[in-house]
C-alpha cells in the first residue's frame, strides 16, 4: 500500500521529501520505489522480488510451540528454562528435528515481550 501511494504521490509531481513527510518514510524508500516503476514497471514497483537463498528452515509453527514451551514450567530440577534445555527438550519433543541454542534465543528475541529478560523463567546458557 505504501508503494501505491508513493507512486501516486509521485504522479501528482509531489517532491520526494513532501512524500516521505505525508507517509512517514525514509527519502532513500520513496527515491527506490520510484526507480524500481521506472526500471520495472508496476509490478516490480510494488510487489518484491522472490527471495535468494536457503528457505527458512523453521515456521510459525515451530516459533509458536518453541515460545510456548518457554512460557511452560520449567522441568523438574531446573530453577526455569536456560535457551540450551529448550533448544534439547524442543528435539525430545519433536517439535523440530534439531535446533541450535542460538537459534532459540533469536526466536526469542524476536517475539515482542522479552522471554529472556530476568525473572521471566527464561536464561540464556
Amino acid at each position: 500500500m505504501t508503494r501505491a501511494r508513493i507512486l501516486l504521490m509521485a504522479h501528482r509531481q509531489m517532491a520526494d521529501s513532501d512524500i516521505k513527510e505525508a507517509l512517514g518514510i525514509s527519502v532513500q524508500m520513496a527515491q527506490s520505489t520510484r526507480k524500481r516503476f521506472v526500471l520495472g514497471g508496476l509490478e516490480a514497483a510494488l510487489f518484491d522480488a522472490p527471495h535468494t537463498g536457503r528457505p527458512a528452515k523453521f515456521d510459525g509453527k515451530d516459533r509458536a510451540a518453541i515460545t510456548a514451551l518457554a512460557c511452560s514450567e520449567a522441568p523438574e530440577g531446573h530453577a526455569r528454562w536456560s535457551i540450551r534445555l529448550l533448544a534439547e527438550k524442543a528435539v525430545e519433543l519433536n517439535v523440530v528435528d534439531g535446533i541450535a541454542p542460538s537459534t532459540v534465543f533469536y526466536m526469542l528475541k524476536k517475539t515482542r515481550s522479552s522471554r529472556t529478560a530476568k525473572g521471566s523463567g527464561v536464561s540464556r546458557g
